[in-house]
């Protein structure tokens, strides 16, 4: 089962999903009567809030004037404020009392933002380890056992909805959605474990995709093109368009939105001459229809639909020398079989939500059935060709390993909750999900130069599942606010999972195998979360939480082998002190916190006799200092900053099959992030207004995995970043340009061998995308 070690220090995570918006909508706003979007209304005033500055309330003219014609240059200056629901809650986010940042929609397209890595350095906490779009593992705080990380450490949700998988079946650490923001109101990031409220895989955090909600008092749309191009690469293009329809004035409406996009390639294969190997295409959309009948209840219906498709995808890796970590071919260039590369991906997810106001307490339940098909095909002729050729006879055999997953998940939620200023404030809820998931890995081999299959005795073929995962649980918080500036929330939650696992393997380097294996555990997250509010504008809280992520039955452990047939949960302890304050009459915030991390029984990728199993074992701890600033010194202008120390490492040896020291840096978890930006809005004349910024981050150096054989591991260099965007607006429409990577930096983001020899040469790395210009023309109407 060496093919299957393999893949998995290959699959070092990536991302690449882009997702350009366009045109309109602040983080809660709403567009005007006139279909002008909120940043133009606010450039053109020159009075409402900021780019970037955090608002819940439209600056757009209500009498339905265009808001270009607009002029008040009285207005306070205020960074406003942005609701969030990270506590399943309405709430402002400085009163949150937990690390919480918000990336609204209204910045990611100002900055042309297209994958996580174009708004991760903007969020204190959050690392990437990335090879290609479609593969992404996203880090919070440090919480991480490297690329081969078999499941999520860090949750997804769309609005109530969890996306993704929660087992090790389906790839759950690779694939994390990544889902194109075209019409995405906000992205929250919870920092810290959220095992409480949110339960299993959220022990790092959590990412929530918050949509915005259809309106049935006014029709609208928006529509717009975008062009891009990389250096050294081709052009992409996208085209995205979303409706509002009222259905029935103030009680139904129905909000659509569709989007297609090229992403440019700018990787050649020098062995096959084929250029721009790692071009992709996205496609996808939503549809809405929220219908409430009083104003008490309402109900909401969305279907989510993403493709993603790209021919070299899962080659993106560019070979270098491991001692230098310099190109072999040349940077972007790589050399890779004929006929590999694929990688398809396909999202689906139904969620049905439904809210009920009695006065005494609200119910709310949350449906929903998602969907994930994958279909891969990696090269592996560097591995297996110097050993395999010469016992096939053979001068120009290519091998590659194919692997379509599927995932089915259900899940129910309900939950009571009583008004949340009350002296005690309580909620209870259940929690019922299942997985059904299967995973075939197969062993390929044809003419390396032109992809022909080679009739040959099968060499490796696993079928992994049905992999059939349920989990029930019950959560209960209550908050006692024992004065005007005192509240003490306590939470816990109790979970019960069940795993059943089938194995069938045949194959020359696999070997015959049928087996089935069974688990259950029982895990149980509690939260201690005291607040103290100095006042209106300033608290500090301590938080201490813990989070979980299950066990299961071992994949590819056959009976016989000297290994455990089972793994366990693996759990942590978040000790959190942290401060916010609003200052200087809302123009400026400042937020900072300090954690510590106790994380045991670490589920680690083990090797015994070739096979590739997990196991328990080991200790790690994370501890950190956060900080976030923003401030709107003068009219339109809005200045921000954070800064991010982590240190995350073992407290004790990984089990054998691993070889990880105490003390040994955890995997890809930099010391140092920090990011600054700046963002001016300001009015042109004639009707026209402007808008401008930018953003500098900095990724610091990383180490990277823990090795199956004795030997040194690779410090990998820290990077800078440069983005810049600029636009105007006239009437409804918005045109923008944006330049990504302006110095063309060349950050690594992952690195592993391509051999079967985990210290061999070469190495495969993936970059950061080289330098990106692109242009977006937009209408409102």
């Amino acid at each position: 089962m060496q093919f299957q070690q393999l893949r998995h220090r290959r699959r070092c995570i990536s991302v690449a999903v882009a997702f350009a918006l366009f045109g309109s909508f602040t983080a809660t706003a709403q567009p005007s009567t006139s279909g002008g979007g909120d940043l133009a209304a606010a450039a053109a005033t020159n009075a409402g809030p900021a780019p970037g500055a955090e608002t819940s309330t439209d600056p757009v003219d209500q009498q339905g004037a265009s808001p270009q014609s607009a002029s008040n240059n009285s207005a306070p200056i205020n960074l406003g404020t942005v609701m969030v629901t990270a506590n399943k809650r309405e709430e402002r986010l400085q009163a949150v009392p937990m690390a919480v940042s918000a990336v609204s929609g209204d910045d990611l397209r100002r900055q042309g933002a297209n994958s996580f890595a174009d708004y991760a350095s903007q969020v204190p906490g959050l690392n990437l380890i990335s090879s290609s779009a479609g593969q992404t593992q996203l880090v919070l705080r440090g919480v991480t056992s490297g690329s081969s990380q078999a499941n999520s450490s860090v949750s997804t949700y769309i609005d109530d909805a969890p996306y993704g998988s929660s087992t090790v079946y389906a790839a759950g650490s690779l694939l994390t959605p990544d889902i194109d923001p075209a019409d995405i109101e906000r992205i929250e990031v919870l920092r810290g474990p959220q095992g409480t409220l949110y339960g299993s895989n959220s022990l790092g955090g959590l990412v929530k995709f918050v949509t915005t909600p259809p309106d049935s008092t006014r029709m609208y749309g928006r529509a717009s093109v975008d062009y891009t191009s990389v250096d050294g690469g081709g052009s992409g293009f996208a085209e995205r368009a979303m409706f509002n329809l009222p259905l029935v004035e103030g009680k139904l409406a129905l909000r659509v939105n569709a989007y297609n996009r090229d992403d440019p390639g700018y990787i050649d294969n020098v062995f096959t001459g084929k250029k721009e190997v790692n071009e992709d295409t996205v496609s996808g959309g939503r549809a809405q229809m929220l219908w409430t009948p009083t104003d008490k209840v309402s109900v909401r219906l969305s279907a989510l639909a993403q493709n993603l498709r790209g021919d070299g995808l899962a080659n993106t890796g560019v070979e270098v020398d491991p001692a230098t970590l310099q190109p072999i071919y040349g940077y972007q260039k790589q050399s890779r079989a004929a006929g590999t590369g694929l990688l398809a991906v396909q999202y689906r997810l139904y969620d049905l939500s439904v809210d009920a106001d009695f006065g005494w307490a609200k119910l709310v339940s949350s449906s929903s059935y998602g969907s994930q098909k994958v279909d891969q095909n990696g090269d592996v002729t560097t591995a297996y060709g110097p050993l395999l050729n010469p016992i096939f006879g053979l001068d120009n055999g290519g091998y590659s390993v194919t692997q379509p997953i599927t995932l089915g998940k259900f899940t129910q939620e309900l939950r009571l909750e009583s008004p949340a200023e009350q002296m005690f404030a309580w909620r209870a809820g259940v929690f019922y999900t299942r997985e059904n998931t299967t995973n075939h890995q197969m062993v390929n081999v044809f003419d390396a130069s032109t992809g022909v299959p080679i009739d040959l005795p099968n060499l490796g073929d696993i079928h992994i599942g049905p992999g059939i995962f349920k989990e029930w649980a019950g959560y209960a918080d209550v908050t006692w606010h024992a004065t005007s500036q005192l509240s003490v929330l306590l939470g816990a939650r109790q979970t019960h999972d069940t795993t059943s696992y089938t194995q069938v393997s045949s194959g020359l380097l696999t070997g015959p195998a049928d087996f089935t294996t069974r688990s259950s555990d029982t895990p149980t997250t509690f939260l201690f979360n005291p607040s103290f509010k100095f006042n209106d504008n300033m608290m500090a809280y301590l938080r201490v939480a813990s989070g979980f992520r299950p066990g299961g039955a071992n994949v590819g452990v056959p009976p016989g082998l000297d290994a455990p047939l089972t793994f366990q949960p693996d759990k942590l302890t978040s000790y959190e002190l942290g401060f916010k304050s609003t200052l200087l009459d809302q123009r400026m915030t400042f937020e900072a916190d300090a954690f510590y991390i106790d994380w045991n029984q670490i589920q680690l990728t083990t090797t015994n006799a070739s096979f590739v199993y997990l196991s328990n074992g080991g200790k790690a701890r994370s501890q950190g200092l956060e900080a976030s600033w923003k401030y709107a010194p003068v009219q339109g202008l809005v200045l921000s900053a954070n800064a991010t120390w982590t240190d995350a490492a073992l407290t004790a040896d990984t089990p054998p099959g691993l070889y990880g020291k105490d003390g040994d840096s955890l995997p890809w978890v930099p010391k140092w992030n920090a990011n600054l930006g700046a963002d001016y809005s300001f009015p042109l004349g004639g009707g026209w207004s402007g808008f401008v910024g930018g953003n500098y981050s900095y990724v610091g150096r990383r180490e990277s995995d823990f090795l199956s054989v004795p030997g040194p591991r690779i410090s990998v260099p820290g990077y800078h970043g440069v983005d810049l965007h600029a636009g105007a607006y006239f009437g409804n429409w918005t045109i923008k340009g944006y330049v990504k990577n302006l110095t063309n930096q060349r950050g690594i983001t992952s690195l592993a061998s391509e051999t079967t020899d985990p210290l061999g040469s070469p190495y495969s790395a993936t970059y950061v995308p080289p330098r990106t210009v692109g242009v977006t023309l937009a209408l409102d109407f």
